[in-house]
């Protein structure tokens, strides 16, 4: 996919020419570049690839609860819960964290941290582009009488990233919008319609012991910035926050964004197993996840995916350049 200008990520010879530091890679200046060694988690022989890893790896389950009633009694929004779960992990071996539906859709949803900061770059975009043929739409449809106890569905066109496309039409599912019982529930069976070939072709089957089903949706950065519009243009325009209240995508901290750009422009990857004098390559998807997953269990939820409007300001002006 050929990037547009501001999703553009430094390409492998473009590192190679910046100087070589040892030093963590939150602290590592433009000018300058880390080696890291290659690594993938060996809890299972099946993780023999990136791919493999983050279909199958360790997940970060949030607290799961197995009826309306129970999601209402427990009176924790989402980021209380992944604030308990994150805090709680001992190694950074994840390929995203998880959480279960209520009802008759049975698939777990699970979200990549990549994929929060992909969706929190887009949402970047959608607020700084000028360009009239990319302008984003987020309608909800919160008018019908059963929004209440299903959600509201919300139809979208945001931007897309690739330079052959000006925009994606996407519509959200089960989405709480108003404040009632049973936005707790809602919260848990969002969904959406859309269908882009990382979500397309990321067929996924559980390995025999596993209790919980192959059925599972990824969501992924397109839904996550659709989300975050969601949550801009309600507070914006109604003073509503319900959509923030309850949302299930880690909204990352400056901090984040800032290391997560640092994995993306200044780091390599120190691999015997690839061709070339040096044995250097950038981070894979892998890599990268479980990277953040240790930034995470270095600094805790709160610096690195609780964004606090008084500490880090609108999450559509960060800086990603």
């Amino acid at each position: 996919m050929a990037k547009k200008d501001f999703f553009k990520e430094a390409t492998l010879a473009e590192i190679k020419k910046k100087s070589i530091v040892d030093m963590p890679i939150q602290f590592l200046p433009q000018y300058a570049y880390a080696s890291i060694n290659s690594f993938l988690p060996t809890l299972r022989s099946d993780y023999d690839s990136d791919r493999k890893f983050m279909k199958h790896g360790p997940e970060v389950k949030l607290k799961r609860v197995y009826t309306i009633k129970d999601a209402v009694e427990q009176l924790k929004t989402p980021v209380q819960l992944r604030e308990e779960a994150f805090n709680s992990i001992s190694d950074p071996f994840f390929c995203g964290y998880s959480f279960m539906p209520i009802g008759r859709d049975k698939r777990k949803r699970k979200v990549a941290l990549i994929e929060c900061l992909e969706g929190a770059r887009i949402f970047a975009y959608m607020n700084k582009n000028s360009d009239k043929s990319e302008k984003s739409i987020i309608k909800p449809y919160s008018d019908a009488q059963r929004v209440r106890k299903d959600g509201a569905e919300v139809f979208a066109r945001i931007p897309s990233r690739d330079k052959r496309q000006k925009t994606i039409d996407l519509k959200l599912t089960s989405v709480p919008i108003i404040d009632s019982p049973e936005k707790y529930a809602i919260a848990l069976n969002i969904g959406s319609d859309h269908s882009c070939p990382s979500k397309r072709f990321n067929i996924r089957y559980k390995y025999i012991d596993d209790k919980e089903s192959s059925g599972v949706v990824n969501m992924c950065a397109h839904e996550i910035a659709t989300y975050l519009a969601l949550i801009q243009q309600e507070w914006n325009e109604n003073k509503n926050i319900i959509p923030l209240q309850m949302c299930q995508f880690a909204i990352p901290t400056q901090f984040t964004v800032d290391y997560y750009l640092k994995l993306n422009n200044n780091v390599l990857v120190d691999d015997p197993k690839i061709s070339g004098k040096d044995k250097l390559r950038k981070p894979r998807r892998a890599e990268k996840e479980m990277l953040l997953w240790a930034l995470v269990k270095e600094f805790g939820h709160d610096k690195t995916f609780f964004s606090r409007a008084s500490r880090d300001g609108d999450i559509a002006n960060y800086k990603w350049k």
